[in-house]
């Protein structure tokens, strides 16, 4: 059986850096670590040096239907926060899904760190 790595994009100012990080693990990450079939979630930041921030949330689940018990219905919609969604100035309009079938020892440590 394949895990699924879910990934989505956004953008914000550079400013709000640390803000949106500890938002995210407050507002975001903590309530999917408890998720059923969640087995990692962390985001990537990229300072593009023009004061913009691209943000890359990765999660890998156990598998689809795990993501669609959590989710719901618009799965493939970035999950982004109503209250946060004033900071994020543009956004991928969906979520990308990949099956990972065979597990590089890459992400075998960073599931079990």
């Amino acid at each position: 059986m394949s895990h699924i790595l879910r990934a989505w994009t956004f953008w914000i100012h550079a400013d709000i850096r640390e803000e949106c990080h500890d938002d995210m693990e407050r507002m975001v990450f903590g309530r999917m670590r408890q998720a059923p079939g969640n087995l990692r979630v962390n985001a990537l930041f990229n300072d593009a040096g023009d004061g913009t921030v691209e943000v890359v949330v990765l999660s890998l689940w156990a598998s689809m239907a795990h993501i669609r018990a959590f989710v719901g219905p618009l799965y493939l919609q970035p999950a982004i926060p109503p209250a946060y969604l004033e900071k994020v100035f543009d956004r991928e309009p969906r979520v990308h899904h990949y099956a990972v079938t065979d597990l590089p020892s890459s992400l075998r440590d960073w599931i079990d760190s």
